[in-house]
């Protein structure tokens, strides 16, 4: 590292307590109809073992419907998921929370910082803990 190079961090942070606690309440709410769509898939599949081929047919349809409704929701999920804090996020008293590690890093090319294509450079890791005064 040269002198006088200046070094960033990055971490992740969320600054908005009502937004977070929306997104848990939606990210619940998701698990719990990709959960009601499995036990109702499970129990579509054991009726259908005792119909005749034209009956399994209007089954095999709905199945397909809900496929891609389950996969909807799940695309959702993964959205939220990386969205939201991550499990030990450090939570400060005004309920802003910190992502648990982060990165330090320097520039590492001589693009202008607002040009696109500017390359950092990662130094190490660091863990984070919020301080309340």
């Amino acid at each position: 590292i040269f002198p006088n190079t200046r070094i960033f961090f990055t971490t992740g942070v969320w600054d908005d307590p009502s937004l977070v606690e929306e997104q848990q309440q939606q990210y619940t709410e998701i698990l719990k109809q990709m959960e009601t769509m499995a036990d109702n898939t499970r129990d579509l599949r054991r009726e259908s073992e005792d119909k005749n081929v034209f009956q399994n047919l209007f089954s095999f349809r709905k199945l397909v419907q809900d496929s891609k409704e389950y996969d909807d929701l799940y695309a959702k999920k993964e959205r939220y998921e990386k969205e939201m804090p991550p499990i030990g996020a450090s939570l400060s008293s005004n309920g802003v929370k910190i992502a648990p590690t982060g990165s330090l890093v320097i520039k590492g090319n001589s693009v202008p910082d607002w040009l696109p294509g500017s390359e950092y450079l990662i130094l190490g890791t660091f863990s984070t803990t919020a301080l309340d005064p």
